[in-house]
């Protein structure tokens, strides 16, 4: 039985109110109950699946968990609902605060046991770390947001999957620009390369009755911007001489240089990351940590990162959210 390719339920449009808005609009915050664990629960989903987490780490993460986690006015800890976000995308979440230097490790687990599973559990876990890097972006969180895009490559040339038209309506429609703009680029590239070499439709529940290009010139037509991405793309390969039948969005090399041969077949290591024009031809900075032998080549995380300096601009709030 194949798996149905759709987005999580839990996750809407992004919302666009402003934080400020958000905030004047909660309702005033409970005094939760004593907790001397050091863990506080954040509730996610309409459900409210509950999720504990390490307090001071949580913080540490980000100013937007900190602002509310430690909020002056409540002796207690003080829980949050994020109901727009999926409890799968969170449980990888908690995994990466709690144990940031094994979470490739902990990615690779998760992806070998959905794949032993089934379709059905291994699209469960593709749309969890699109999601992931989604919520990821919306905090600043460079290091996870790279993590991410790296997994969402590797699963995809692990299954050789081509990338399904939902998913770029997805991104074009339920996602703002911003979180999303690295997870278009290469789903915009990952589409010039399959309709360059025939790709198909791989999931069920995908229209079968329409050919991949017939689905893929609808969303030309519907959609401007992606259809102004998919433009610049094939711009931008013309001008560098690449073949964009060879070039494979699926693979990452292991170099940025631009005369690296390599990249005739794959995309620079550091293509979709966030640090992609700070680093130039340079080192990725992952990559001190990442153990080239590993089959899958998302980074290692860095050390702990509440030892690093927090960054002033990742207090963005994700989506919608409730303090409770």
């Amino acid at each position: 039985m194949y798996g149905t390719l759709r987005p999580d339920s839990t996750n809407r449009r992004i919302s666009t109110i402003s934080r400020e808005t958000l905030d004047k609009e909660l309702p005033p915050t409970p005094e939760p109950e004593p907790d001397n664990s050091g863990l506080t629960t954040i509730l996610i989903g309409p459900k409210k699946r509950r999720f504990k987490v390490n307090c001071q780490l949580l913080c540490d993460v980000s100013p937007f968990f900190q602002e509310r986690i430690e909020d002056p006015f409540h002796s207690q800890t003080v829980s949050l609902w994020l109901p727009s976000e999926s409890p799968a995308m969170f449980g990888l979440f908690v995994e990466w605060v709690h144990s940031p230097e094994t979470f490739h490790e902990y990615l690779e687990d998760v992806i070998g046991s959905a794949q032993k599973k089934g379709e059905k559990e291994s699209l469960d876990i593709h749309w969890a770390i699109i999601h992931l890097h989604l919520f990821a972006s919306q905090l600043s969180l460079g290091y996870l947001q790279d993590a991410s895009i790296d997994a969402i490559q590797d699963l995809y040339l692990k299954y050789d999957w081509d990338v399904p038209p939902k998913l770029v309506a997805y991104l074009y429609t339920e996602c703002e620009i911003g979180p999303s703009i690295r997870l278009r680029r290469w789903a915009v590239a990952m589409v010039a390369f399959c309709l360059a070499v025939g790709g198909q439709p791989k999931f069920s529940g995908q229209d079968l009755t329409t050919s991949y290009p017939q689905q893929f010139n609808a969303l030309f037509q519907s959609l401007p911007e992606f259809a102004a991405d998919y433009a610049q793309h094939m711009e931008n390969m013309k001008e560098s001489g690449h073949d964009v039948q060879l070039k494979n969005p699926q693979l990452r090399i292991s170099a940025n240089q631009l005369g690296n041969n390599r990249r005739l077949f794959g995309f620079r290591e550091c293509s979709f990351h966030s640090h992609r024009s700070a680093v130039g031809e340079g080192h990725c900075p992952h990559a001190m940590d990442r153990a080239p032998s590993r089959a899958m080549s998302a980074p290692d995380l860095p050390r702990p990162r509440w030892r690093h300096k927090r960054q002033d601009s990742s207090s963005n709030a994700p989506r919608r959210f409730r303090e409770i």
